[in-house]
Protein backbone atom coordinates (compact mmCIF):
# COMPACT_ATOMS: atom_id res chain seq x y z
CA UNK A 1 0.00 0.00 0.00
CA UNK A 2 1.49 3.72 -1.33
CA UNK A 3 0.77 7.16 0.16
CA UNK A 4 0.68 9.83 -1.87
CA UNK A 5 0.20 13.24 -1.22
CA UNK A 6 -0.78 16.56 -3.58
CA UNK A 7 0.62 19.84 -2.80
CA UNK A 8 -1.80 21.64 -0.25
CA UNK A 9 -4.07 24.64 -1.68
CA UNK A 10 -4.50 27.50 0.46
CA UNK A 11 -7.25 30.23 -0.56
CA UNK A 12 -8.73 32.86 1.29
CA UNK A 13 -8.10 35.75 3.21
CA UNK A 14 -9.40 37.64 5.87
CA UNK A 15 -8.97 40.39 8.25
CA UNK A 16 -7.74 39.06 11.97
CA UNK A 17 -9.28 41.59 14.34
CA UNK A 18 -7.05 40.87 17.41
CA UNK A 19 -3.56 39.36 17.56
CA UNK A 20 -4.28 37.96 20.78
CA UNK A 21 -5.84 34.74 19.47
CA UNK A 22 -7.32 32.71 16.89
CA UNK A 23 -11.27 32.68 16.52
CA UNK A 24 -12.35 29.04 16.53
CA UNK A 25 -13.22 27.81 13.52
CA UNK A 26 -15.82 24.63 13.62
CA UNK A 27 -14.17 21.05 12.18
CA UNK A 28 -14.05 21.44 8.55
CA UNK A 29 -16.06 19.44 5.76
CA UNK A 30 -14.16 16.14 4.58
CA UNK A 31 -15.10 14.85 0.98
CA UNK A 32 -14.08 11.16 0.41
CA UNK A 33 -13.29 10.44 -4.04
CA UNK A 34 -12.58 6.98 -4.81
CA UNK A 35 -11.38 5.87 -8.10
CA UNK A 36 -11.16 2.20 -9.19
CA UNK A 37 -8.72 2.04 -11.54
CA UNK A 38 -8.59 -0.75 -14.59
CA UNK A 39 -6.61 -3.15 -13.92
CA UNK A 40 -3.20 -3.75 -15.32
CA UNK A 41 -2.82 -7.53 -16.70
CA UNK A 42 0.96 -8.89 -16.91
CA UNK A 43 1.70 -12.52 -18.70
CA UNK A 44 5.44 -12.72 -18.75
CA UNK A 45 6.26 -13.83 -15.60
CA UNK A 46 6.66 -17.84 -15.24
CA UNK A 47 5.20 -19.25 -12.32
CA UNK A 48 8.13 -19.71 -10.31
CA UNK A 49 8.77 -15.74 -10.83
CA UNK A 50 5.38 -15.32 -9.61
CA UNK A 51 5.45 -17.41 -6.94
CA UNK A 52 8.54 -15.08 -5.51
CA UNK A 53 6.01 -12.64 -4.23
CA UNK A 54 4.89 -11.94 -0.76
CA UNK A 55 1.71 -13.19 -0.78
CA UNK A 56 -0.47 -11.91 1.99
CA UNK A 57 -2.81 -15.12 1.90
CA UNK A 58 -1.57 -18.41 3.48
CA UNK A 59 -3.12 -21.91 4.04
CA UNK A 60 -1.72 -25.79 4.95
CA UNK A 61 -1.48 -27.76 1.82
CA UNK A 62 -2.39 -31.50 1.54
CA UNK A 63 0.29 -33.92 2.30
CA UNK A 64 2.68 -35.00 -1.07
CA UNK A 65 1.04 -31.69 -2.56
CA UNK A 66 2.86 -29.16 -4.16
CA UNK A 67 1.52 -26.00 -5.24
CA UNK A 68 2.36 -23.68 -7.88
CA UNK A 69 1.14 -19.95 -8.23
CA UNK A 70 -0.60 -19.59 -11.39
CA UNK A 71 -1.99 -15.91 -10.65
CA UNK A 72 -1.78 -13.09 -7.99
CA UNK A 73 -3.12 -9.61 -7.39
CA UNK A 74 -1.64 -6.92 -6.22
CA UNK A 75 -3.86 -4.17 -5.65
CA UNK A 76 -2.64 -0.80 -4.40
CA UNK A 77 -4.41 2.30 -2.64
CA UNK A 78 -3.01 5.30 -3.33
CA UNK A 79 -4.14 8.07 -1.50
CA UNK A 80 -3.92 12.24 -2.10
CA UNK A 81 -5.55 14.91 -0.23
CA UNK A 82 -5.98 18.65 -0.90
CA UNK A 83 -6.94 20.87 2.46
CA UNK A 84 -8.42 24.38 1.55
CA UNK A 85 -6.84 27.01 3.88
CA UNK A 86 -8.59 30.34 5.02
CA UNK A 87 -6.15 33.27 6.82
CA UNK A 88 -7.34 35.79 9.05
CA UNK A 89 -4.46 38.55 9.02
CA UNK A 90 -3.18 41.47 10.99
CA UNK A 91 -0.13 42.37 8.56
CA UNK A 92 0.41 45.48 10.63
CA UNK A 93 1.81 43.42 13.46
CA UNK A 94 2.39 39.77 11.31
CA UNK A 95 0.18 37.74 12.52
CA UNK A 96 -1.92 35.14 10.70
CA UNK A 97 -4.41 32.83 11.99
CA UNK A 98 -4.88 29.74 9.90
CA UNK A 99 -7.99 27.78 9.68
CA UNK A 100 -9.16 25.00 7.24
CA UNK A 101 -11.91 25.64 5.18
CA UNK A 102 -12.18 21.76 3.24
CA UNK A 103 -10.94 18.58 2.98
CA UNK A 104 -10.44 17.00 -0.26
CA UNK A 105 -8.75 13.30 -0.17
CA UNK A 106 -8.80 10.93 -3.17
CA UNK A 107 -8.21 7.11 -2.96
CA UNK A 108 -7.09 5.49 -6.38
CA UNK A 109 -7.41 2.09 -6.36
CA UNK A 110 -5.11 0.55 -8.90
CA UNK A 111 -4.97 -3.20 -9.49
CA UNK A 112 -1.94 -5.50 -10.76
CA UNK A 113 -3.07 -8.84 -12.12
CA UNK A 114 -0.46 -11.29 -12.92
CA UNK A 115 -1.33 -14.62 -14.57
CA UNK A 116 1.88 -16.80 -15.42
CA UNK A 117 3.03 -17.10 -18.75
CA UNK A 118 2.54 -21.17 -19.21
CA UNK A 119 -1.42 -20.47 -19.03
CA UNK A 120 -1.90 -19.14 -22.49
CA UNK A 121 -5.14 -17.42 -23.59
CA UNK A 122 -7.47 -19.23 -24.52
CA UNK A 123 -6.74 -22.21 -22.39
CA UNK A 124 -9.13 -23.26 -19.25
CA UNK A 125 -6.47 -22.91 -16.85
CA UNK A 126 -5.72 -19.29 -18.47
CA UNK A 127 -9.64 -18.38 -18.27
CA UNK A 128 -10.11 -19.82 -14.47
CA UNK A 129 -6.80 -18.38 -13.35
CA UNK A 130 -8.27 -14.87 -14.69
CA UNK A 131 -11.87 -15.65 -12.91
CA UNK A 132 -10.26 -16.35 -9.78
CA UNK A 133 -7.89 -12.74 -9.72
CA UNK A 134 -11.08 -10.73 -10.94
CA UNK A 135 -12.77 -12.16 -7.53
CA UNK A 136 -9.83 -10.67 -6.06
CA UNK A 137 -9.96 -7.60 -7.35
CA UNK A 138 -13.97 -6.46 -6.95
CA UNK A 139 -13.36 -7.55 -3.18
CA UNK A 140 -10.23 -4.92 -2.70
CA UNK A 141 -12.98 -2.99 -4.37
CA UNK A 142 -16.23 -3.43 -2.02
CA UNK A 143 -13.75 -3.65 0.99
CA UNK A 144 -12.78 -0.19 0.28
CA UNK A 145 -15.61 1.22 -0.48
CA UNK A 146 -17.35 -0.05 3.03
CA UNK A 147 -14.14 1.39 5.00
CA UNK A 148 -15.28 5.16 3.15
CA UNK A 149 -17.55 6.08 6.03
CA UNK A 150 -14.56 4.41 8.47
CA UNK A 151 -11.81 7.12 6.69
CA UNK A 152 -13.58 9.52 6.85
CA UNK A 153 -14.90 9.66 10.64
CA UNK A 154 -10.42 9.02 11.48
CA UNK A 155 -9.95 12.00 9.42
CA UNK A 156 -13.08 14.06 10.43
CA UNK A 157 -12.07 13.24 14.15
CA UNK A 158 -8.49 14.23 13.67
CA UNK A 159 -8.97 17.43 12.55
CA UNK A 160 -12.05 18.22 15.50
CA UNK A 161 -8.94 17.46 18.12
CA UNK A 162 -6.21 20.06 16.42
CA UNK A 163 -5.34 22.23 19.49
CA UNK A 164 -6.20 25.71 19.52
CA UNK A 165 -4.50 27.65 16.83
CA UNK A 166 -2.53 30.79 17.60
CA UNK A 167 -1.76 33.60 15.43
CA UNK A 168 2.03 32.87 13.73
CA UNK A 169 3.86 35.18 11.54
CA UNK A 170 3.92 34.73 7.93
CA UNK A 171 6.72 32.66 7.68
CA UNK A 172 5.22 29.98 9.94
CA UNK A 173 1.76 29.68 7.96
CA UNK A 174 3.69 26.36 5.69
CA UNK A 175 4.28 25.00 8.96
CA UNK A 176 0.69 24.75 10.23
CA UNK A 177 -0.55 23.79 6.84
CA UNK A 178 2.16 20.44 7.26
CA UNK A 179 0.60 19.96 10.78
CA UNK A 180 -2.90 19.98 10.00
CA UNK A 181 -1.96 17.78 6.58
CA UNK A 182 0.40 15.03 8.42
CA UNK A 183 -2.74 14.87 11.38
CA UNK A 184 -5.06 13.85 8.04
CA UNK A 185 -2.26 11.81 6.56
CA UNK A 186 -1.87 9.84 10.20
CA UNK A 187 -5.69 9.38 10.29
CA UNK A 188 -5.64 7.92 6.29
CA UNK A 189 -2.99 5.62 7.08
CA UNK A 190 -4.70 4.53 10.99
CA UNK A 191 -7.61 4.07 8.74
CA UNK A 192 -5.71 1.91 5.64
CA UNK A 193 -4.40 -0.13 8.39
CA UNK A 194 -7.26 -1.25 9.14
CA UNK A 195 -9.24 -2.33 6.42
CA UNK A 196 -5.87 -4.02 5.00
CA UNK A 197 -6.42 -6.65 8.02
CA UNK A 198 -10.17 -6.98 6.80
CA UNK A 199 -9.05 -7.27 2.98
CA UNK A 200 -6.06 -10.15 4.07
CA UNK A 201 -9.42 -12.26 6.04
CA UNK A 202 -11.73 -11.78 3.22
CA UNK A 203 -9.04 -12.67 0.40
CA UNK A 204 -8.27 -15.85 2.42
CA UNK A 205 -11.77 -17.21 2.52
CA UNK A 206 -11.36 -17.21 -1.45
CA UNK A 207 -7.75 -18.28 -1.26
CA UNK A 208 -7.77 -21.85 0.11
CA UNK A 209 -6.80 -25.34 -1.28
CA UNK A 210 -10.45 -26.27 -1.61
CA UNK A 211 -10.56 -23.53 -4.48
CA UNK A 212 -7.45 -24.28 -5.80
CA UNK A 213 -8.52 -28.16 -6.38
CA UNK A 214 -11.35 -26.90 -7.56
CA UNK A 215 -9.80 -24.81 -10.27
CA UNK A 216 -7.68 -27.64 -10.90
CA UNK A 217 -10.33 -30.42 -11.34
CA UNK A 218 -12.27 -27.84 -13.89
CA UNK A 219 -9.17 -27.81 -16.17
CA UNK A 220 -8.22 -32.08 -15.59
CA UNK A 221 -8.74 -31.81 -19.32
CA UNK A 222 -5.92 -29.98 -20.13
CA UNK A 223 -2.33 -30.81 -20.29
CA UNK A 224 -1.06 -28.91 -17.36
CA UNK A 225 2.28 -26.94 -18.25
CA UNK A 226 3.68 -26.27 -14.86
CA UNK A 227 3.27 -29.54 -13.73
CA UNK A 228 6.27 -30.73 -11.12
CA UNK A 229 7.67 -33.81 -11.88
CA UNK A 230 7.17 -36.45 -9.40
CA UNK A 231 4.22 -34.61 -7.43
CA UNK A 232 0.68 -34.04 -7.28
CA UNK A 233 0.21 -31.01 -8.30
CA UNK A 234 -2.66 -27.91 -7.60
CA UNK A 235 -2.88 -24.88 -9.25
CA UNK A 236 -2.61 -22.14 -7.16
Amino acid sequence: MMFGLEPILAAGMLTLASAQACPQSPPPPVQIVTRNGTPKYYYHLPSAQLGNFQIDTTFQPSPNTIYAVGGLTNGKVLISRQMQIQTLSDTRRNQHCVSIAQVIVTLDYQPDVYIASEYAPGTCRYQTTMQHEVQHVNLDIITLNEFIPRIQAYIQHSLATLPPMQPVPQNMIPQVQEFAGKRVEMAAQQALAEMDQVRRARHQRIDNAQEYDRLSRACAHEPNPIAVPGQQYRRR
